[in-house]
């Protein structure tokens, strides 16, 4: 076991309750998406640290703070064996949102026998009805079919399914007809976002905050394979504490935290084409999810509402 063990919460703000959390596996990923904002690839495991024991606990931590909506990402997580166990553990725990966000092209079918028994929802992206346009995005040959052929077996499941198209150089003439074969094929989550210059995204250039979406100034987090947490799986590179250093209670209620949400907050005000104040059917563009006009609504959350973000 790496992880220290919890210790009860002492200080902090805790008006804002933790809501949801992306539990990345790996870093590994058997394709190389051009615009990947975590640089996953193949061989891109060299941070994987945490190990299933670490995981479980952690599945624990995030129950004990009161959060019941659960992502596994990566890199790819089916690249991560221990998925179906964490899988099985969240489902016993009751967690109300499980969603796995897999590229589908390494579905196995004891896999999917997991997803239906503990009804996961699940989610993927697609760039292009193109299989060209979107084999040269993930710079892997046959890419398309494999997942479209798997994004079929997943809707013959009857589980929750959503695709996210984003846009870029590569793709910008396809978007439209994109979004159309989607529906065609009965998909009924579709989201949209531009290309975000973050990780390989950003061409070689830093990092910079303004471009994140402004959601992960909210009550949500990241926990990567390396043990770091995050706001959100795009602002890994402001990291607020190690769950190898400290439990998870007292990164969600330390200073840090607190301090990056509201630098994220202030840095992203002006985002108002992705991140649009109020959220109804006029104002909500093709690069969000429509939520309550009490809520707030954003391109990369799954649970696609954040009604609890940091005032003033």
């Amino acid at each position: 076991m790496h992880l220290s063990p919890p210790t009860p919460n002492r200080g902090g703000d805790l008006s804002c309750p933790l809501d949801f959390v992306w539990m990345e596996l790996t870093n590994r990923c058997n394709l190389r998406c051009l615009h990947c904002y975590a640089e996953s690839a193949p061989t891109a495991g060299d941070k994987d640290i945490l190990d299933e024991a670490d995981y479980m606990a952690l599945i624990d931590q995030v129950h004990d703070l009161g959060c019941r909506k659960l992502q596994f990402i990566g890199g790819e997580p089916t690249l991560n064996r221990s998925l179906p166990h964490l899988i099985e553990a969240a489902y016993k725990k009751r967690f109300t949102f499980i969603e796995v966000f897999t590229n589908l092209t390494r579905l196995s079918g004891e896999l999917l026998a997991t997803f239906r028994r503990c009804q996961v929802a699940v989610a993927t992206s697609v760039y292009s009805w193109r299989p060209e346009i979107h084999d040269g995005i993930t710079e892997q040959p046959g890419s398309f079919q494999r997942t479209i052929r798997s994004m079929r077996r997943v809707q013959e499941a009857q589980l929750s399914l959503r695709v996210g198209v984003i846009e870029m150089d590569q793709n910008r003439e396809d978007i439209a007809a994109t979004w159309r074969f989607l529906r065609e094929m009965g998909v009924r989550h579709i989201g949209g976002d531009r290309l975000r210059r973050i990780g390989r995204g950003a061409d070689g250039t830093p990092s910079d905050m303004h471009e994140l979406c402004g959601s992960c100034a909210g009550n949500i987090l990241t926990i990567g394979p390396d043990g770091l947490v995050a706001p959100c799986n795009m602002s890994r590179h402001w990291a607020v504490g190690s769950v190898l250093e400290k439990s998870l209670a007292e990164i969600v209620s330390s200073p840090a935290l607190s301090r990056v949400r509201k630098e994220i907050r202030e840095n992203t005000l002006d985002s108002s084409s992705t991140h649009p104040e109020v959220c109804d059917p006029k104002t909500c563009g093709p690069y969000s999810y429509c939520c309550p006009s009490t809520q707030q609504c954003f391109p990369c959350a799954p649970n696609s509402c954040s009604p609890c973000l940091p005032k003033g």
